[in-house]
């Protein structure tokens, strides 16, 4: 477990009751955040077509949940940097993380915060 993750552990309930009912665990709230941050970096890594676009809408979900977790007086700013810097110290070393998540999953938890106010 990461620092991050034990910091999330803390926090749990208040970014939980953020989330409520999306997200069930924190291991969850987690995962998704990760996946979308190496998404985004796999985007302009690789850059496919239309990658742009498609950095610009990864990005709208960041600023969603952070901005969702500010109102709920969470410094998101921060949290999202700190599974930022999770995600890029795996990268470094080659670590590909397995949260036991599918697409259809993972998507379902995007649709899910593209609708929070």
């Amino acid at each position: 477990m990461t620092q991050t993750e034990t910091y999330l552990n803390e926090l749990s309930l208040p970014i939980l009751d953020a989330f409520k009912p999306i997200f069930d665990s924190i291991e969850k709230f987690y995962a998704v955040n990760y996946l979308i941050i190496k998404n985004e970096h796999i985007l302009s890594q690789e850059k496919p077509e239309l990658w742009e676009e498609k950095i610009k809408t990864v990005q709208w979900f960041k600023d969603k949940i952070e901005h969702h977790l500010n109102a709920h007086n969470l410094n998101g700013k921060d949290i999202i940097a700190d599974i930022a810097s999770d995600y890029f110290e795996d990268y470094v070393h080659y670590k590909d993380q397995d949260f036991g998540m599918t697409n259809e999953e993972f998507i379902s938890y995007i649709k899910q915060i593209q609708g929070l106010s």
